[in-house]
C-alpha cells in the first residue's frame, strides 16, 4: 500500500522537528557541562567569600528563573498555536508528533539561548548562532 503524499509530508515533518530536537538537546547537554566545570572553582571562591564567585552565584540563579519563566511562556504559546490549527482546521490532518516536537523545541529554546552564551563566556570564546 502506497504512502500518500500528506502522510509523507507529516513523517518528513516531524522527522525534522525530532532532529532538531536531538541536536538541541545534544548541544545544550555539551554546554552545560562546560559551563558547570568551568563555574565549579567560582562559586567555591564565592562561597569563602569571593565577590566575583558570589555575582556569577547571583547571575546563575537569575538566569535559571527568567530562563523557566520564559520557556513556559515559549510552550504555552507553541501548544496555544496548535491548538488553534486544530480549531481552525477541524479536518484537516492533525500530526500530534510534530506539534509535541515542536513545543519541546520552544520549550529548550530559553535554556538552549543561555548555556550556549554561558559557556562562551566562561570560556572566553565568541559566541556563535
Amino acid at each position: 500500500m502506497a504512502i500518500s503524499n500528506k502522510r509523507l509530508r507529516s513523517v518528513t515533518g516531524a522527522g525534522v522537528e525530532a532532529q532538531a530536537l536531538a541536536s538541541r538537546m545534544m548541544t545544550l547537554q555539551a554546554d552545560a557541562g562546560l559551563t558547570i566545570a568551568m563555574r565549579m572553582p567560582m562559586l567555591m571562591k564565592g562561597a569563602l567569600g569571593d565577590s566575583r564567585g558570589q555575582r556569577e552565584a547571583a547571575q546563575a540563579v537569575n538566569e535559571k528563573v527568567s530562563a523557566v519563566m520564559e520557556s513556559g511562556i515559549a510552550a504555552s504559546q507553541a501548544a496555544a498555536m496548535f491548538w488553534w490549527g486544530v480549531a481552525l482546521n477541524p479536518f484537516g490532518q492533525v500530526d500530534f508528533t510534530e506539534a509535541a516536537a515542536k513545543v519541546a523545541n520552544s520549550t529548550l529554546e530559553p535554556f538552549s539561548k543561555r548555556t550556549r552564551a554561558n559557556a562562551a563566556r566562561l570560556g572566553g570564546r565568541s559566541r556563535k548562532g
